[in-house]
């Protein structure tokens, strides 16, 4: 008897423990889709970033400070979600972005710049082929 109570008290704290997290806690990001004016939004933010990285290159800005704005273009770039046609600039503008950011680790600057400035062609390509530009 004393077999079957500890079998049925583990079932029951098993089952307690399973259903006290929800699914939507482990989520992560957004779980509403953006807009097209907040995609829009994103795109636009995301150019200014990559412009930041460009002035900060050529003010002869240190490697971290580089790296930090890449890094905020990575992050802000992460927002955008695109058509077919226009991820194919996202994805052309981030592993730009990705070369430039290993460039910086490595503390060659003038290829970072022109990583980036390459980078910052297909984030503008992006904003004209996205619907409603």
């Amino acid at each position: 008897m004393m077999h079957l109570t500890k079998k049925i008290i583990l079932a029951f704290f098993l089952l307690s423990a399973i259903s006290s997290f929800s699914t939507a806690s482990f989520a992560a990001g957004k779980i509403e889709n953006a807009t097209m004016d907040e995609i829009k939004g994103f795109i636009d933010t995301t150019i200014e970033r990559s412009e930041k990285v460009l002035a900060a290159i050529e003010s002869g800005a240190d490697n971290e400070t580089v790296l930090s704005l890449l890094n905020d273009v990575k992050q802000m770039a992460k927002e955008i979600h695109a058509t077919k046609k226009a991820a194919v600039y996202k994805s052309k503008a981030g592993s730009q972005m990705k070369k430039a950011r290993i460039a910086a680790k490595k503390g060659d600057l003038d290829t970072a710049k022109t990583r980036a400035v390459k980078g910052l062609e297909f984030y503008r390509k992006l904003k004209e082929v996205f619907p409603g530009n």
